[in-house]
């Protein structure tokens, strides 16, 4: 009779991940209001540990949260480094970047360990969590993934990227549903996400965008991040999406030649380059360079300004003059400046979402060559920004002067768990 039991028992147990994944929304939802209680008993007793799970150091959004938590005695905060899964697959080794990762983390003195090791992921469960913060929702293996963790951990997420597009994916089924709070830069998205279904927005919490508490940090920026500050300072940043199927928002295909060649040509403005970390996989993937192509591509840009590909970017978006882009989030992520962006908008490209249409109606939008040629030299020669007042209104919208999106979250989850009767 034991042996029977043993033999039921011991395929769950050993299968704990795969059968993780079929629980309900609602009793993940249950596990958490029990983690609470759990977590408010703990308080006043011991540290409650906050993991933040970062497999690119690009996205990486909770920096000011970290130090809130980390200047805090009831808690201890500690980044984990992990890999994508097409990475770890090695479909994908233009971003096998554990150790960058990790060095990224220990140059900025933030207490940093290795969720990945050897080959294999490591099960978080191992380092006892008590809140999770992830840094994007894709290519989680079991091991990892917030059904999984909620066993055991409050999982949250605030976007890494500024979600400006009239796109449904925004909010899945599989991850964001699963999360304890998903906190949000605005309202309009939590009833976009609501209007998809309406249990959606049950643990949606506005709180505002993490990422932009930079602009209301008064630490001069670095501008050593340009050859020349004497000269007017283009940052030019291509998105990856230019799959058969996804959103369509790359224009690399049709622009890339002639914006380098634009950039040699008019040597009174200085740049860089800041691709999209899924760039140079999106190129070999979709057969338009080879990666010899690529190195050449990159070592012209070099040559004439500077790349920069690593996450905490803003120095260089603070000193320069303009944007130039297809992608998405750069669209809210760039409006405090107040400086102009030209986007680059293809013929298949998603709609933007109410929010999204609010922002870059602030912006330039171009659909060809001959637009950009135009805007551009207005912008650069002729000193013609007739949106800045428009910006600058805008920026109400999106920045609240008054509390930054990290101290929100960070109040909403100690009031959340002091509260629990």
């Amino acid at each position: 009779m034991k042996y029977d039991i043993l033999n039921i028992i011991m395929p769950f147990w050993r299968n704990r991940k795969k059968y993780a994944l079929k629980k309900s929304v609602q009793s993940v939802r249950d596990g958490y209001k029990q983690k609470l209680s759990e977590l408010s008993q703990k308080l006043s007793k011991e540290k409650i540990k906050v993991v933040f799970l970062i497999r690119e150091n690009q996205k990486w959004t909770y920096g000011p949260l970290y130090k809130l938590f980390e200047e805090d005695s009831r808690f201890e905060p500690c980044v984990l480094v992990s890999l994508l899964q097409l990475s770890h697959k090695g479909k994908d080794k233009t971003r096998n970047n554990l150790e960058e990762n990790y060095n990224f983390f220990k140059q900025r003195n933030i207490n940093v360990d290795y969720a990945y090791r050897n080959g294999k992921y490591i099960d978080l469960k191992e380092f006892n969590p008590d809140i999770i913060f992830y840094d994007q929702p894709y290519e989680l293996p079991p091991e990892h993934s917030p059904i999984y963790t909620s066993e055991f951990a409050l999982n949250c997420y605030s976007s890494y990227s500024y979600e400006m597009l009239d796109c449904e994916g925004d909010f899945t089924q599989k991850f964001h549903s699963y999360l304890f709070k998903y906190f949000l830069e605005h309202s309009l998205n939590v009833e976009r996400y609501g209007s998809y279904n309406s249990e959606n927005a049950e643990n949606c919490v506005v709180t505002g965008y993490p990422k932009l508490d930079v602009y209301l940090d008064t630490k001069e920026p670095h501008t050593d991040v340009w050859k020349d500050n004497s000269k007017f300072k283009i940052i030019y940043a291509p998105h990856h999406s230019m799959d058969k199927k996804g959103i369509h928002l790359a224009t690399f295909r049709e622009n890339y030649k002639y914006i380098l060649d634009f950039a040699k040509k008019n040597t009174e403005t200085t740049w860089i380059f800041k691709p999209h970390p899924r760039l140079k996989y999106a190129l070999l993937r979709n057969k338009i360079m080879t990666m010899e192509e690529i190195e050449n591509y990159y070592n012209e840009w070099r040559e004439i300004g500077n790349i920069y590909e690593q996450g905490d970017y803003f120095d260089i978006f603070k000193t320069s003059d303009m944007m130039i882009t297809d992608g998405c989030s750069f669209l809210g992520e760039y409006l405090p400046t107040t400086k102009p962006l030209i986007r680059l908008v293809g013929d298949k490209a998603l709609k933007l979402n109410k929010l999204g249409e609010m922002i870059v109606s602030g912006y330039y939008q171009v659909y060809n060559k001959e637009e950009f040629e135009k805007q551009i030299y207005d912008i650069v020669v002729n000193k013609e920004d007739t949106k800045k007042e428009l910006r600058e209104n805008l920026i109400k919208e999106i920045i609240d002067e008054k509390e930054t999106s990290s101290h929100k979250i960070y109040s909403y989850i100690l009031k959340t768990i002091s509260e629990v009767n």
